[in-house]
């Protein structure tokens, strides 16, 4: 069963025991206080005609016994209840009725009588065929001696009428309250059970990572705390969700960047060690050996470098300018990728002039690997034109492909991370990780790199760098 009904049939429990409650007192009270009514106005007749019977024996008509005798009382009886509407009775000391103006006295008990010739005022309410009596009898002193009573009979119908009609016009408006207490009873459940609903119902979304919905309410009480409660919880866990999201997109990045740029020293180790088993001079084989040794220093660097990273939390890609030959580097650079420039049937023009930048060489030769091992996986050249040349103030790196080139479209989007590229296929080969990482290498060196290519035309690749110090950030972060 909702909520909802089980606030409403309490109230509708509730509100009828109330109205049940109200019915027995307002009818208890009413019976009561309309036989006390009659009460006092019986005891109001009762002097009145003691007065009235003193003054006819102290004028000598009667004497005291003949008011209380079978001759005079029936007389007085009829007398004193005249214009009135009970039943009025004398009785002797002896408690025999011996004056009536009404017929009821076989229907009356006596024990009122009893109780009056003992001297005390009685009062009781008895039940006859289809009638309710009230009877009052009271003694009637003379000169201190008890010498008989008065006797009243009042008949009720007329009051239990009065009540009937009370209950039900009490009856009739207690329904109508009830009618109008349920409705309320009903609109404030539903103005309770509203955002409570509305409380359902963002829960089921936060269920589904949604945190979206929030509860207004604009009540000052426990069900507003709760709706602040909730909308704080949802924003709380939100943060939280997303601080996750971001962390793990990080460290992600990070490792998949790692990941990427491994490759390069092991695709030389590999490459040197097949050249190894083809080489008849043992200078050659040295040569090798030396490249190969070269670049698995280098892979362990890296690996040292991520271990530190890990230790200290710090996921990043630490760069340290210094003044530099790039000519040198460039050299060397092409000398490690002979391997591979050779299995792909690759031939290179180089023109360098010795250059001095500032630039931190292991990233240099990183954007190096990169940009090259592009050209090699994707532009489906046979030719590449490497030239350094140097401008005013600048060293240029000129990588020139005779590939298949690229469209507008597609160039535009090369430094994009990987989120806001269009959805393609990622293979073996490429993750769409190296040149957005080049570039941040290179800005953070204080240089640049930008890509010229038209669709069936090559491409061209131009890496700047500073030859006059910078202030570089140290840490490129994911």
């Amino acid at each position: 069963m909702k909520l909802r009904n089980k606030l409403f049939i309490q109230h509708t429990i509730t509100i009828i025991m109330l109205l049940a409650a109200m019915y027995v007192v307002v009818n208890y009270t009413l019976s009561k206080s309309m036989i006390e009514r009659d009460t006092q106005t019986l005891g109001q007749y009762y002097d009145l005609h003691r007065i009235e019977a003193l003054k006819i024996v102290n004028d000598k008509k009667i004497s005291i016994e003949q008011l209380f005798s079978g001759t005079y009382a029936p007389l007085i009886a009829s007398h004193l209840a005249a214009n009135s509407n009970f039943q009025v009775q004398l009785f002797d000391p002896e408690g025999t009725i011996i004056g009536d103006s009404g017929n009821k006295e076989d229907l009356m008990k006596r024990s009122d009588i009893d109780a009056a010739l003992a001297g005390q005022t009685a009062t009781v309410i008895t039940e006859g065929e289809n009638s309710k009596i009230l009877i009052y009898a009271s003694p009637f002193l003379y000169e201190g001696k008890i010498v008989g009573g008065f006797r009243y009979l009042l008949d009720l119908n007329k009051h239990e009428e009065t009540l009937s009609a009370m209950r039900t016009w009490f009856i009739a408006v207690a329904l109508g309250c009830l009618l109008v207490a349920l409705l309320a009873s009903y609109s404030f459940s539903f103005f309770i059970m509203q955002p409570l609903h509305a409380l359902q119902q963002a829960l089921k979304l936060v269920t589904v990572g949604d945190f979206s919905r929030k509860i207004t309410v604009r009540s000052q009480d426990e069900v507003r705390e709760l709706a602040d409660d909730f909308n704080q919880m949802s924003e709380a866990l939100q943060e939280h969700i997303e601080l996750l999201h971001y962390e793990q997109s990080k460290q992600k990045k990070f490792y998949d960047n790692v990941t990427h740029e491994l490759k390069t020293p092991l695709t030389s180790i590999i490459g040197f060690s097949d050249l190894i088993d083809k080489m008849e001079r043992i200078d050659d084989i040295r040569t090798c050996n030396v490249y190969i040794r070269k670049e698995s220093t280098r892979l362990l660097q890296m690996v040292e470098e991520l271990l530190q990273s890990s230790l200290k939390g710090d996921e990043a890609w630490r760069v340290q300018v210094e003044r530099a030959d790039l000519a040198a580097i460039l050299t060397d650079s092409l000398r490690i990728l002979e391997p591979t420039l050779h299995k792909s049937a690759i031939t290179t023009a180089v023109h360098v002039e010795p250059c001095e930048v500032y630039m931190d060489p292991k990233r240099t030769q990183q954007v190096l690997f990169n940009v090259i091992e592009n050209a090699i996986k994707h532009s489906e050249c046979t030719q590449l034109n490497v030239r350094l040349e140097q401008q005013e103030y600048q060293c240029l790196v000129r990588i020139t492909d005779n590939g298949k080139g690229m469209g507008e479209d597609e160039a535009s989007t090369l430094f994009l991370p990987s989120g806001r590229k269009a959805e393609r296929p990622v293979s073996a080969h490429s993750h769409g990780l190296g040149l957005l990482l080049c570039k941040q290498l290179m800005e953070l060196q204080g240089g640049d790199i930008t890509v010229h290519s038209r669709e069936g035309s090559g491409t061209e690749v131009i890496l700047s760098f500073q030859m006059e110090p910078v202030h570089a950030q140290s840490l490129l972060q994911n």
